[in-house]
């Protein structure tokens, strides 16, 4: 594999690989929603918006230090307690390279993906290496 392709497959827009419409929840609603969705979705993170624009993200590890730790009720958390903000995005039509090296600097594993500010999708960590590996 030719180390040209590869630069070729990391300049393509994120939005080439990234999951469409990841689950959503608004800041004021309860941690357990949050909870629920990423398990019946099997996902690992759920992207809190409000008036259609991405605020937060909570993933596991969220949940686990800001309310399992401190033995918080999921019912009564809400999740504008428990997201990290302020939110770390990309553009869709940027490059995946643009979308690891945001990972690398911010330290997290993904990025709720927009197109003129709105969520149309989220790309992890594990996505972008699984486009390096299938070519390497």
């Amino acid at each position: 594999m030719s180390s040209k392709y590869l630069e070729e497959l990391l300049n393509l827009p994120v939005q080439t690989n990234m999951r469409l419409t990841p689950p959503t929840i608004s800041a004021s609603d309860p941690i357990s929603i949050a909870v629920d969705k990423r398990i019946k979705e099997n996902i690992g993170a759920v992207i809190i918006v409000e008036e259609g624009r991405p605020v937060g993200i909570i993933t596991e590890k969220d949940v686990l230090e800001r309310v399992v730790k401190p033995q918080k009720d999921l019912g009564q958390t809400l999740a504008q307690e428990v997201m990290s903000k302020p939110l770390i995005s990309i553009e869709a039509n940027q490059p995946m390279k643009k979308a690891l090296e945001l990972m690398r600097k911010h330290e997290i594993r993904r990025l709720p993906v927009t197109k003129k500010g709105a969520l149309i999708g989220i790309i992890s960590e594990r996505r972008l290496l699984e486009v390096a590996f299938l070519v390497a």
